[in-house]
């Protein structure tokens, strides 16, 4: 698998017209959870801007200029070394169920646990999170290099629980009597 870097917003009429000349191509999506007008709105969104996954053995240099001559195509990350093993796999897992879920989660101690969803699998990879914005920060590598992704979360925040005191009991003693003074 190689990644190949295209111009921003592009990615899915790429992948569709390299699908169509034959190859194995992937753009990992994910839902995130967009406030506006106070509402939220799950949104999808691409996981790797500006990247698109193609899953071939070797690049020939056949290859490499029909994928090269699709109007967007900016270059690849590496021609000569294909993305590692383990990479390649996680990104196919991440298309496999076409867009990626929010996941969700609740707060203990002031540590995020992950009880369902993509994040469940790479929980320890977590670098932030946000509650009030439903997005977590994930640190994912490509060619072993850091690269830091947003995912959708619902948090669960554990309801407090307030002691009830009635209004009276919480005044002073001298305004409560008001027939002592």
């Amino acid at each position: 698998m190689y990644v190949i870097y295209v111009v921003s917003g592009r990615e899915d009429d790429i992948m569709r017209h390299l699908r169509k000349s034959g190859y194995a191509v992937y753009v990992p999506k994910m839902t995130i959870k967009q406030r506006k007008n106070g509402i939220y709105h799950c949104i999808p969104r691409i996981l790797f801007p500006s990247y698109i996954f193609i899953d071939v053995k070797k690049i020939s240099p056949e290859a490499y200029y029909k994928i090269r001559s699709v109007n967007g195509v900016g270059y690849f990350l590496n021609t000569e070394i294909p993305l590692p093993q383990a990479e390649a796999e996680y990104i196919k897992d991440l298309c496999t169920d076409g867009v990626i879920g929010i996941s969700k989660g609740y707060l203990k101690d002031s540590k995020l646990i992950i009880t369902e969803g993509f994040l469940k699998q790479h929980e320890n990879r977590i670098v932030k999170y946000s509650k009030r914005q439903h997005r977590a920060t994930v640190e994912l590598t490509l060619y072993g290099k850091p690269h830091r992704i947003v995912c959708g979360i619902d948090i669960e925040v554990p309801e407090k629980k307030h002691k009830e005191t009635a209004l009276v009991d919480s005044l002073p003693a001298l305004c409560r009597n008001v027939d002592t003074c």
